[in-house]
């Protein structure tokens, strides 16, 4: 009885190191790995970041700081420009 518990932990004991050194061995980081960019990326125009990281997660998904937005239109004129919207859509 002993005899197989003994082999049953070093089975599981191998099992569990194997999987730990395959993990270890994967290239989890695709900017780091040699292989050459497809051509589709490199005809593509550079976007500059608008938003930047600050570093918190919420929900799984990084939290980023966007740049303030400047109000040029009151409330009372965003109202009026709607119900005139809505009065030629009624029309």
């Amino acid at each position: 009885m002993q005899a197989t518990n003994r082999i049953r932990i070093a089975a599981a004991v191998a099992t569990v190191v194997i999987a730990a050194l395959l993990m270890g061995a994967v290239d989890r980081s695709p900017a780091r790995s040699a292989a050459s960019p497809s051509p589709i990326v490199q005809s593509q125009a550079v976007v500059p970041m608008v938003g930047v990281a600050t570093g918190e997660f919420q929900n799984g998904a990084p939290v980023y700081r966007l740049p303030a937005v400047a109000v040029t239109e009151t409330r009372s004129q965003a109202l009026a420009r709607f119900a005139r919207e809505d009065a030629i859509a009624m029309k």
